[in-house]
């Protein structure tokens, strides 16, 4: 059962490397989100994984870039917030610094309550400097190519104003 449950979720992100779907649903207070961003499985939930903290800011780096670049647009007038939803990661492999895969709902958030949001399940790891990388695709050689996205803090989408 272990071999499948993996099996499925590496399914998962080899078809999946960013499934974005907008649907609108209320927010979650960020306040209820676990310390791991995983479930306690010792294979799918080494030490090694990154918190929920470090993982729910990444994802909203990487979306208000996304923004930034005009390839997502969210429908929200005046936005105020832009973040991310709890989420639940496993990893890709035992050994330390494998691939992981994340699913959440990222959430832009407009001063008037509206609400615009992303579900998501990208594919992840750990660069040589620590920072997270997304798996963007391959390029002309076959070549897998990783992305690590701008702080949040930089974007004119989402800097706090």
């Amino acid at each position: 059962m272990l071999v499948s449950a993996r099996l499925l979720l590496a399914i998962a992100a080899s078809q999946l490397p960013l499934s974005m779907a907008i649907a609108a649903s209320p927010p979650r207070p960020a306040s209820t989100a676990p310390a791991s961003s995983c479930k306690a499985d010792a294979s799918g939930c080494p030490a090694w994984m990154p918190s929920q903290a470090q993982m729910r800011n990444t994802i909203a780096d990487y979306f208000c870039e996304l923004a930034d670049q005009g390839r997502i647009q969210p429908r929200v007038k005046q936005l105020d917030r832009a973040e991310s939803s709890p989420l639940n990661c496993g990893a890709l492999g035992e050994a330390p610094g494998s691939n992981f895969v994340c699913g959440g709902e990222m959430r832009f958030i407009g001063k008037g309550s509206e609400i615009d949001s992303i579900t998501f399940s990208p594919t992840l790891r750990y660069e040589e400097d620590g920072r997270i990388a997304f798996y963007v695709g391959d390029d002309e050689e076959g070549e897998q190519v990783w992305r690590v996205p701008a702080p949040r803090s930089t974007s004119t989408t989402c800097a706090m104003r």
